[in-house]
Formats: structure tokens, C-alpha cells, sequence
């Protein structure tokens, strides 16, 4: 049984659309315009497609000092293929918000309506990302073995009741398993297990995306997919896997060479994408079709076949195959019900190329 609970709102269910989170990240540098203005972009787009949940998803990245300084580097590649080395401080330094940059571009959300969901990294960020008001707090992958962070969080997330989300990266399954144990020990129940392919961006044989079905019948647990791939499939295959958060970046520039930029979407594909996200989870249906339920949109003619007469039939002749053959549409006896007037007779001529009416037969009797 999979616990159920709501993220922003929006009721993490299988008989509900998946939770679509719309994530910035730190695509935008410390550019507070542009990443303004994104932010207004998608909450302009989601709520053109009404029908599907949307959640806007970002980071709390302040503290220059999540990252030691040296001379580790940090590779990342483009869309086409291009690849750059960046000094690992260095990157954090150009992306680094300052927690009042970041509370003023939240309350966008709050005086839109729309939730938001941030990724955290330290205690500070933690305790600011449930004062501003989020709808859920995210351990980053890397952080899914930082037990105090993963605990503190937690703990957070206990309190306010509010969800937690565990990116699982690269995590083996029993260090998945401690991260959840510690999470409900800490108090937080209403987790979601996250499942990111290898990769930046994830090559398509590095998917494993059967893994979010492993992950939802060990932990009882939803699932979701932070996707990472140049593509939209593996978003629409989630769903179909029992997805019920679908994270994907969204940016207005996502040709560019930046540190995980190379599997965000055009920002311009944002409502075509929600709209094809509802309608993959509107196609999953129901496990049995129920034929009281009547049939939507435009619906042809039933091409199921009934007995028709293949020549002449005079009173007394045998039903068989020598006599009846079959045509469509069903206007006679339904050929399903061949079994029970097969060597039956003909009760009234019947001429070539009619239909059989259940008042043309009668059951042969000795």
C-alpha cells in the first residue's frame, strides 16, 4: 500500500495527474531579472493548463562555503555536445542568491497561489525555506548520505507537515533505505522517493527507469523521476512506471553551456509539455474496461459481424458454414453466438445476403 498525502496541494495519487515541478534551479546565476522573470513565465503558462498540478521548483544555494575551496573541478557539457571544466568553488561562487534575494522572488509564487518546492543544502537554508513558505522541502542527491542535514530536514519538514523529497542520484538501494529510515525517525512520514538517472545529461540506456517501481514496493512510498535527459520521453515513460512528482528544468536558454543546463526544456515548450503530461496520465485509465462507462469523442461504427445468409436458405436447411457467412455491421444474430445456433435450422426462406434474425432459426430437434 502506497502512503497517500498532498505536495502543494495536489494529492500524490495514482487516480490523480502527476505533480509537474518546474525547476530553475540556479539557471540563472545570480541574474534576479531573469530569474524573475522565469518565474512569472511559468506561473503565466501553467495556468493556461489548468487541469495539470504545477509546482515551481528551485534551490536555496547562499553560503559560498557548502563548497571548500581547491582545485577540484566540475565538468558539464551542452545540449550539442560541448564540454567545459570549471573550477568547482568557482561555479558555486558565481551562483551563490542571497537568502533576500530568494525570499523576494518566493513571494511571486505566494501572491500567485502557486507552491514551490526548493532543493536545500544546509541548516540555514532549511530553516529559511519553511519560514518563506514552502510546499516541500528536496535533499539533493549528493546530500542523501549527509544524515545531520537529512535529519535536521526532516525534522523541519515534521513540525511544519510538510513533505520531503529524497533525490536517490546514485545511491545503492540500502543507502536509499537508511535515508528513509532516518527521515521517519526524525519524524517526517510523508516522504517522496526520487529517482535521477546517471548522467548530465542521462544517456537513455542510463534510465533504469524500472527502478521507481523497486523504489515504491520496498518503502511504500510515490515515486517520482528527476528527469535528466536532452528529451521530454522519459517524462511521459514515468508516468506510465507510477510517477507521481516529474521534476525538469525549464529555461529560456537551454542550448547554452552551463552546469545542468543540458537536460533542461525550452521554456517556450512549457504548456505543450504540461498539456502531454495530463494527457499520458489521462491514458493510463483504469486496470479493467467498465462498460457502463460511456465512450468520449467522436466514435466509429461497430465492426463486429453478424450471420449473414450465403445463398438462398429454404425452411429446414442446417446452419453451418456452409450456409452462413459473416459481414459487418451486427444487424443479425451476432456472430459471438455462433456457438449456440450453429446446427440449428432455418425456421423461413431467407434470401441470399440478408441478415439472420433470431425469429429466421430455431433449435433442431430429433
Amino acid at each position: 500500500m502506497t502512503r497517500a498525502f498532498a505536495l502543494g496541494g495536489f494529492s500524490l495519487a495514482p487516480d490523480r495527474p502527476p505533480v509537474f515541478l518546474a525547476e530553475i534551479g540556479g539557471f540563472f546565476g545570480q541574474d534576479m531579472g531573469l530569474a524573475s522573470k522565469m518565474i512569472a513565465d511559468i506561473i503565466a503558462i501553467g495556468a493556461t493548463v489548468p487541469q495539470q498540478p504545477m509546482v515551481l521548483k528551485t534551490e536555496i544555494l547562499h553560503d559560498v562555503d557548502v563548497c571548500l575551496p581547491g582545485d577540484t573541478l566540475e565538468t558539464y557539457a551542452s545540449k550539442d555536445g560541448r564540454v567545459r571544466q570549471e573550477n568547482y568553488r568557482a561555479l558555486i561562487e558565481r551562483k551563490v542568491v542571497p537568502l533576500a534575494h530568494y525570499e523576494a522572488l518566493l513571494k511571486q509564487c505566494t501572491a500567485a497561489g502557486v507552491p514551490f518546492v526548493v532543493s536545500v543544502y544546509d541548516f540555514k537554508g532549511t530553516d529559511f525555506a519553511v519560514d518563506v513558505g514552502t510546499a516541500a522541502l528536496k535533499i539533493a542527491s549528493a546530500n542523501l548520505v549527509h544524515v545531520p542535514l537529512l535529519r535536521h530536514t526532516a525534522r523541519a519538514c515534521a513540525a511544519r507537515g510538510l513533505p520531503l523529497i529524497l533525490d536517490t542520484g546514485r545511491a545503492a538501494l540500502a543507502e536509499v533505505g537508511t535515508a528513509v529510515d532516518i527521515a521517519r525517525a526524525a519524524g517526517c512520514e510523508d516522504l517522496v522517493v526520487e529517482h535521477r538517472p546517471d548522467g548530465h545529461p542521462a544517456l537513455p540506456q542510463a534510465h533504469n527507469l524500472r527502478i521507481m517501481q523497486t523504489y515504491n514496493q520496498a518503502f511504500g512510498l510515490p515515486v517520482g523521476i528527476s528527469d535528466h535527459h536532452v528529451g521530454l520521453e522519459m517524462l511521459y515513460m514515468s508516468i506510465a512506471l507510477g510517477a507521481t512528482v516529474i521534476e525538469k528544468g525549464v529555461h529560456v536558454a537551454p542550448d547554452d553551456l552551463d552546469i545542468d543546463i543540458s537536460h533542461t526544456m525550452d521554456m517556450r515548450d512549457l504548456a505543450r509539455v504540461l498539456r502531454t503530461v495530463n494527457d499520458c496520465w489521462q491514458a493510463m485509465g483504469r486496470p479493467a474496461r467498465d462498460k457502463r462507462i460511456a465512450i468520449e469523442g467522436v466514435i466509429g461504427t461497430s465492426q463486429r459481424a453478424c450471420l449473414v445468409a450465403k445463398c438462398d436458405l429454404a425452411p429446414g436447411d442446417a446452419v453451418s458454414l456452409d450456409t452462413i457467412r459473416f459481414a459487418w455491421p451486427c444487424i443479425g444474430i451476432p456472430v459471438q453466438q455462433w456457438d449456440t445456433v450453429d446446427g440449428w435450422h432455418i425456421a423461413a426462406a431467407v434470401p441470399a445476403g440478408r441478415p439472420l434474425q433470431w425469429s429466421d432459426v430455431h433449435q433442431h430437434t430429433r
